[in-house]
């Protein structure tokens, strides 16, 4: 008797058929599905060690001091970096080749690019005759030049606070980040009175004074005549005047401004708290207070709040060369004048505080508790013998002129702000305000943004200048 197949037979008889016809077709698509895989994960690994390389390569570009040196700094260092990242031989790979290259691509700009390239292996596609894929990327990193200005404060209180030390260590130590050959450089220091002591240079790890000899050398005396200073290193990125770099000022303070340098008037009227000025009272350059030509040379007046005295004299407003053993200077030739005999006794011989600095800088703002003459000659007139009006002007003209120094967009000067130690909420807002830190109240997101950073101790100085150290050079990448 024959038995004939049912339906059932004949359909998986056809799908057995179907099946083995289609292995043909689905092992083929498996294969290049894993494959693809693996080749997708080399070239990722790959493109982010060439990356990585490229990065750590133009961050490394400040080693050596000139520019040979410097590039071989460079390509070691990206190599070394795209070695970690990716080893001979990841995922059976072979034939790694990597070519790093240095070179300006623009005005003040080197760029490390590194092109990197490895034979992947096919697995499954080795079967359909698909044998070695080559995987090429390249990365690229570029550093912007830096024209850097340290403004550093080394007044008395950094003594007091056994912090001259860790200021010479810490600000070496920023300097020593930045490129010879290829970076600028520039140190101003100040007590009361302040000085260019090195103007920026591409040279400065090996010029003689170079700065870092002069912060080793560097004594910590005198007042905090912060605007001066601050004004000073501004003047040198605009006689530098250049838009294509970046252009930085680093402030550093450990205390209030208690110093303005103007044109400070000779008294030349009889009032109810003074005589007229000494007839005999001269000025730095030999000139009396009958002359007129007395007042519109710059001086500086100081005083100083930890002894309660209000004002103590109008002395040079420039700081002798480092390091500095008495900061300010008494004026020249001031035998004559009623300061020369008590420092306290300047009111005598100065008629009032101006309106602005000696750089044009208004000495009106921020904090508004300024005292007038209500009477007499100089009705009006900021108070020369108020030592609350003479601190609040200080903290003004510095206030003021990082906000005039943030005018000129062209330069796009970024200000940094470091605060040493005891510093109360008033001295956290104005560096705060100094630098345009985001958390300032007067923040402008439309001019350079720098930050303020606190070191609560001299300790932690070294990690102050580094954090800023570490930003300038993020932002020149």
């Amino acid at each position: 008797m024959r038995t004939q197949a049912g339906p059932e037979m004949g359909q998986k008889g056809v799908s057995l058929i179907l099946t083995v016809a289609m292995l043909g077709v689905i092992l083929p698509i498996v294969g290049l599905a894993v494959d693809a895989s693996l080749l997708y994960a080399i070239k990722a690994r790959l493109s982010a060690a060439a990356d990585a390389g490229a990065l750590a390569g133009a961050r490394s570009l400040n080693r050596g001091v000139d520019l040979a040196s410097q590039t071989a700094s460079a390509t070691s260092t990206a190599t070394a970096f795209f070695g970690a990242d990716f080893p001979n031989g990841y995922l059976m790979t072979t034939n790694r080749i990597l070519t790093v290259t240095v070179a300006e691509s623009a005005y003040r700009t080197r760029t490390v690019r590194m092109d990197a390239s490895v034979d992947a292996p096919a697995y499954f596609m080795r079967m359909l005759g698909f044998g070695l894929t080559t995987v090429r990327v390249a990365g690229m990193a570029s550093r912007r030049d830096v024209n850097v200005i340290l403004v550093l404060d080394r007044s008395g209180s950094l003594t007091t606070a056994g912090a001259c030390d860790d200021l010479r260590a810490a600000s070496t130590a920023f300097v020593d980040k930045f490129a010879q050959g290829r970076d600028r450089v520039g140190l101003i220091t100040y007590g009361g009175s302040s000085r260019l002591d090195y103007a920026p240079s591409f040279s400065f790890k090996t010029d003689s004074p170079s700065p870092l000899t002069l912060i080793a050398a560097l004594a910590c005396n005198g007042g905090t005549g912060s605007a001066q200073a601050l004004w000073q290193g501004y003047q040198e990125l605009v006689t530098i005047n250049e838009p294509g770099a970046l252009n930085v000022l680093l402030f550093f303070t450990d205390g209030q401004p208690n110093a303005i340098t103007a044109q400070f008037p000779v008294k030349t009227q009889t009032t109810t708290y003074s005589p007229t000025g000494k007839s005999t009272c001269l000025d730095e350059a030999g000139r009396s207070n009958s002359n007129p030509a007395w007042s519109p040379g710059p001086k500086l007046g100081f005083i100083n709040v930890n002894v309660g005295i209000d004002i103590r004299g109008v002395r040079i407003h420039l700081a002798p060369t480092i390091p500095v053993s008495a900061d300010p200077l008494k004026i020249a030739n001031s035998s004559g004048c009623y300061f020369a005999s008590d420092l306290a006794n300047a009111y005598k011989d100065i008629a009032y505080t101006p309106d602005t600095d000696y750089y044009g800088t208004s000495l009106w703002g921020y904090k508004t508790a300024l005292s007038t003459y209500s009477s007499g000659p100089y009705a009006g007139k900021l108070k020369i013998s108020s030592e609350t009006t003479m601190v609040n002007a200080s903290i003004n003209a510095v206030d003021n002129a990082a906000q005039r120094i943030r005018q000129n967009v062209n330069l796009g000067v970024v200000v940094y702000a470091i605060g040493l130690g005891g510093a109360g909420a008033a001295e956290h807002e104005l560096l705060r305000r100094v630098s345009n830190d985001p958390q300032s109240p007067i923040y402008d997101n439309t001019k350079p943004a720098g930050f303020y950073v606190y070191a609560p101790t001299p300790s932690q100085l070294s990690e102050a200048f580094a954090k800023v150290a570490s930003e300038i050079l993020r932002l020149a990448l």
